[in-house]
């Protein structure tokens, strides 16, 4: 029996510490259980409480796991074998930016619903997006399950959570006039042939940055989607690479035909890469990249933030052309939004729609996983397309009468 710090003797597996915190340990079938608590009594009642949990099964062994240090074991021990080293960088970023600052230092015992809940209403709160919101409750109800499965916890706590929805954002898409004045002010650019590209065929920038001269067929006028290309953090030295990966889905892995437009530029590409390619001591391309079609001057890869920067750079110009013409005529300045390379996706999938293409023949163009998410996300225009076509319903019955 341990004496407290007065000299009173303590219940068994109680100790006083030199803070005056009381600590009870207590062991059950090879597990140690320890308990801190300012006041004996209410340490004792939680002991008890405990002891009950744990002789029947009713209690975990989470209590001296944080969420940080489970997080570390759920992604490095768990998933780093089945998925790609680009998830593991998503996964890592999501967690250190919605999840770490609140929860990071919760232990897993004390997460529940409630808690969860907090999190993801104040991301809808600060206007995330309901994929961001659902991103986030995917990740930490995958690191719960592993826990349950780990005894940790004995019951999957965001079973119960209701992920918030938001409003959903307005995709960007360019007008017809928008589009001919970017492809205008993009005609003197080192990537003009890549925005042709974007807008004439709904790639996504990294399937394109990673296209290579063998993925274009010009006697069939084709183009072989294979591959992605990726720019991130290396896990282990910290440095930034590139990264050749598979489409995320089976239909990401797709032949798509070329419009003239398409055909044109990819030939014009292949000029404009020996041209550079010719200045020998600039050509520097990096190592398993050398055959790509889109390059910088020095032949190495292009990134994301590369293509990003090309489209701010025309929007800037245009801007300025517009603000100097709206003050020699005196009219109002309206300037041109920024464009996201994705936006040349949603521009391409609004024009297809547009001139009437069939969702089917949309979906394969832009590799969908199905034809639900096609038709969800350009709804605007598939609604339009409806109401054109009733409106030929009722010119009928009018004909008629």
């Amino acid at each position: 029996m341990s004496k407290d710090l007065n000299g009173n003797t303590l219940p068994k597996g109680i100790y006083q510490r030199e803070s005056g915190v009381y600590r009870g340990r207590f062991k059950y079938k090879g597990e140690q259980y320890t308990l801190d608590d300012a006041n004996l009594k209410t340490l004792q009642k939680r002991m008890a409480d405990l002891r009950y949990e744990v002789e029947h099964g009713l209690k975990g062994k989470g209590d001296n796991v944080a969420l940080n240090e489970w997080f570390d074991t759920w992604l490095n021990v768990h998933k780093k074998r089945t998925i790609k080293e680009s998830t593991q960088v998503r996964y890592q970023d999501a967690y250190r930016r919605y999840i770490k600052p609140s929860l990071g230092k919760k232990r897993i015992a004390d997460l529940n619903p409630l808690v969860i809940e907090k999190l993801l209403q104040g991301m809808a709160d600060e206007d995330y997006s309901t994929k961001t919101i659902q991103d986030v409750y995917n990740l930490i109800n995958a690191m719960v399950k592993y826990a349950v499965h780990n005894r940790l916890i004995i019951f999957n706590v965001c079973a119960g959570v209701e992920v918030p929805k938001t409003k959903k954002k307005e995709i960007r898409v360019l007008t017809l006039d928008e589009q001919q004045e970017v492809l205008k002010y993009a005609e003197n650019r080192l990537h003009r042939n890549l925005i042709h590209v974007a807008l004439g065929t709904g790639m996504r920038a990294g399937e394109m940055l990673g296209l290579t001269w063998d993925d274009i067929d010009f006697r069939k006028k084709e183009i072989h989607i294979t591959k992605t290309l990726v720019y991130i953090k290396d896990m282990e030295t910290k440095k930034y690479k590139f990264l050749y990966q598979t489409p995320k889905t089976k239909n990401g892995i797709r032949t798509i035909p070329m419009l003239d437009s398409v055909y044109h530029a990819l030939k014009k590409q292949k000029v404009q890469c020996m041209e550079m390619q010719m200045r020998a001591e600039e050509w520097q391309p990096l190592e398993g990249f050398e055959n790509l079609v889109f390059v910088g001057r020095n032949g190495k890869p292009m990134s994301n933030h590369t293509f990003q920067k090309s489209l701010n750079d025309i929007v800037k110009t245009i801007n300025a052309e517009r603000k100097a013409v709206s003050e020699k005529n005196k009219t109002v300045f309206e300037s041109m939004e920024h464009i996201h390379p994705h936006a040349l996706r949603h521009t391409f999938a609004t024009r297809c729609f547009e001139a009437g293409m069939e969702a089917k023949s949309v979906q394969m163009f832009l590799g969908h996983f199905s034809i639900s998410i096609t038709l969800d996300l350009y709804t605007h225009v598939t609604d339009d397309k409806q109401r054109q076509e009733l409106n030929k319903l009722e010119n009928l019955y009018q004909q008629a009468n």
